[in-house]
C-alpha cells in the first residue's frame, strides 16, 4: 500500500477517509481555520453583537461537539475555578 496514491480506492477502503488528508491538507486546513478567525476577530472588534465565530473545517476523525467535559457537579467545578480569580477582583 506503500506505493499507492492516498486517494485510490484501496488506500480508502483500509485506512478510510483519513487516508486523503495528507499533511499538506491538514497544513492548508490549519491555515484556513486561523484566517478565517483572524479576520472573525478583526470584523467584531468592538461590536456588542459579534458575528458567529467560525467553525473549523471538519477534519476526518475528529469530532469538535465539545471540548473537554466532566462527570463532576456543577458547584464543585465553580469552587475548584474560585482558586483561579485574582484576589483583586480584576
Amino acid at each position: 500500500m506503500a506505493n499507492l496514491p492516498s486517494d485510490s480506492a484501496l488506500a480508502r477502503t483500509i485506512s478510510g477517509d483519513d487516508s486523503v488528508w495528507t499533511l499538506e491538507t491538514q497544513l492548508l486546513a490549519a491555515v484556513h481555520d486561523r484566517l478565517s478567525e483572524a479576520n472573525w476577530q478583526r470584523a467584531n472588534a468592538g461590536s456588542k453583537n459579534p458575528s458567529r465565530r467560525p467553525q473549523p473545517i471538519p477534519r476526518p476523525g475528529v469530532h469538535t461537539d465539545r471540548i473537554g467535559g466532566t462527570n463532576r457537579d456543577v458547584r464543585e467545578v465553580a469552587s475548584y475555578l474560585v482558586r483561579f480569580q485574582p484576589e483583586n477582583g480584576g
